[in-house]
């Protein structure tokens, strides 16, 4: 099958959303599928083949219409059975083209911006939303199968009103060749924390490092945040720790490619994803690489009790879960893994294998083989 597949995402890069892109692209072309790609790019294509949009500095939305501009040209004149995208910025134009073209659409249904926008942009216009909206629902109606991360995701999708029948959930995979298991850091202290991923707010981070400043001038426990390390996120971070006097017990390092990412892992005591209870990760749902990244590498979570997680973790068996409430709950969850490292270091033991079960790339081209086909 000849299919198109197109993404307003940066790749090659660390997040996971380029690790997605780039594992389905390659899932695709190991079942036999010709896929010709296009992303917003950086000028890295000799790990990855595809095409570039270079998008011009602007504001959000001039940079959103100009890369539906691109989408459409690159589209134009191109002949395909099947068309996937990942938003509706580049989604409205594939849909139209599709239409045209009699080709079968797939929305590979990641992030929404009508949840995500209010948190970038807080004093966005009613009129803007309204028409985002919109825009979800003509994309929703149009496609022929809309694929999600998790239940969570279908959840939201049916309250859409998705139809059932139109709904395959196909959670990330993860490398666990790459993300190897090791042998486990010395108990000694302090306690190493490591958080790897974005620094949005959605993640919770501010109420990790004020969870930390729980354990302050005892020096038993260290803070190792992998994300941008430039920024406005990354100086709030960094003027919160410095207001916490625990600046000196956290590192902030930039973005890292995942294979320079797995010797970081194995040195963590304990990995966490402070995830809060809002509704970028419990309405619209997700299924976060860093969870399983973690995991495969048999390395202990921490993390909260949302829906999402509580797909991918079994608390007291897979990870350490706490509820969503706060700093006082993630600090608490820290002094367990303190307390029981005997416990700490099974519960790594028992995630790496469910890793190894149910969240390979051979599981995720199986599950994906099933939706297109």
């Amino acid at each position: 099958m000849k299919i198109c597949y197109v993404a307003n995402d940066p790749v090659p890069s660390p997040k996971g959303a380029s690790v997605r892109i780039q594992q389905t692209v390659q899932a695709l072309r190991a079942l036999g599928h010709d896929v010709d790609v296009l992303t917003v790019g950086t000028d890295d294509i000799t790990s990855f083949p595809h095409d570039l949009i270079d998008l011009p500095d602007g504001n959000f939305l001039q940079r959103m219409m100009k890369l539906r501009e691109e989408v459409g040209a690159w589209l134009k004149g191109r002949k395909a059975d099947l068309v996937q995208f990942r938003s509706i910025w580049e989604g409205i134009p594939a849909v139209a083209w599709a239409k045209r073209c009699g080709a079968t659409i797939v929305f590979e249904a990641h992030g929404f911006p009508s949840v995500e926008l209010p948190y970038r942009f807080s004093g966005l216009d009613d009129k803007v939303l309204t028409k985002v909206i919109d825009e979800e629902n003509a994309v929703l109606r149009a496609a022929d199968r809309v694929l999600t991360v998790s239940r969570t995701g279908a959840r939201f999708l049916r309250m859409r009103g998705v139809p059932e029948a139109r709904i395959s959930i196909v959670p990330n995979p993860v490398d666990t060749t790459l993300f190897a298991a090791s042998e486990p850091p010395p108990d000694a202290p302090p306690l190493r924390l490591v958080y790897e991923g974005t620094l949005a707010a959605w993640q919770g981070l501010e109420g990790l490092l004020e969870a930390l400043a729980e354990f302050r001038g005892a020096a038993t426990v260290e803070l190792h945040v992998i994300g941008p390390a430039k920024g406005i996120q990354a100086a709030r971070l960094k003027a919160l720790s410095r207001k916490l006097r625990i600046h000196h017990a956290v590192r902030l390092s930039g973005a890292m490619a995942q294979a320079d990412l797995v010797p970081v892992l194995r040195t963590a005591h304990v990995c966490v994803a402070p995830m809060p209870n809002d509704p970028r990760n419990t309405l619209q749902g997700c299924c976060p690489i860093k969870l399983l990244e973690y995991m495969a590498c048999g390395r202990p979570v921490l993390s909260t009790s949302i829906p999402p997680v509580e797909e991918i973790v079994d608390h007291g068996r897979t990870g350490w879960l706490v509820e969503p409430t706060g700093p006082a709950a993630l600090a608490d969850g820290i002094a367990w893994m303190k307390a029981h490292p005997v416990e700490r270091e099974a519960l790594g033991v028992a995630a790496r294998r469910e890793m190894e079960a149910r969240w390979t790339v051979g599981t995720f081209r199986e599950r994906l083989s099933a939706v297109i086909k």
